[in-house]
């Protein structure tokens, strides 16, 4: 048995018949219509797919993955302007307000801490708990947080400027490294 590759007429208006009607059938009303709702049907099947990703909290796989932690999702713009009013406070000359800024600067890492997944009732535990080497700066904010501890202990600690500023440098640096100011 041997096959004929070679094109006749015939074959060739048979193709080109079959082409035509093939071209016609494609761009009728009735498969316009099919078109239009598969159209929908794979958007919807797609909005689905993303709300159940969303539902089983996909979002903070991702960020583990790419993280290594569940750093909350936080507006770097309004932890910045958070952390330069926690810095306004030190260009007065009130310890007061020295004071002030280093409890809140204290306060916002130690809830960044715990909204990352550090266990522990406060920041002193949170730090203690970790490992050495497993998170950068991790000496240096258990000093600062030992400076606001004496600010809150001890109501006639004097907090000199140089050192309120020192210990919110310690805050800013950490923030920085996470990318979050």
């Amino acid at each position: 048995m041997t096959f004929n590759f070679e094109t006749t007429t015939e074959n060739s208006n048979w193709l080109d018949s079959l082409t035509e009607i093939g071209t016609q059938v494609y761009n009728s009303t009735p498969v316009d219509w099919i078109k239009y709702f598969l159209i929908v049907y794979t958007l919807v099947l797609l909005a689905d797919v993303i709300l159940l990703l969303i539902l089983r909290g996909v979002g903070t796989d991702f960020r583990v993955g790419m993280l290594g932690a569940d750093v909350p999702t936080t507006s770097r713009s309004k932890m910045k302007k958070r952390f330069d009013k926690i810095k306004k406070r030190l260009e007065t000359q009130d310890m007061s307000q020295h004071k002030i800024a280093v409890i809140e600067a204290d306060s916002m890492v130690d809830n960044l801490l715990s909204r990352v997944g550090y266990s522990g009732e406060n920041m002193t535990e949170r730090l203690g708990r970790l490992g050495v080497g497993q998170l950068d700066y991790q000496e240096d904010l258990l000093k600062a947080h030992q400076i606001r501890n004496q600010v809150i202990r001890q109501h006639d600690f004097n907090l000199d400027e140089k050192t309120a500023k020192e210990t919110i440098d310690v805050y800013e640096k950490f923030l920085r490294y996470l990318e979050f100011i």
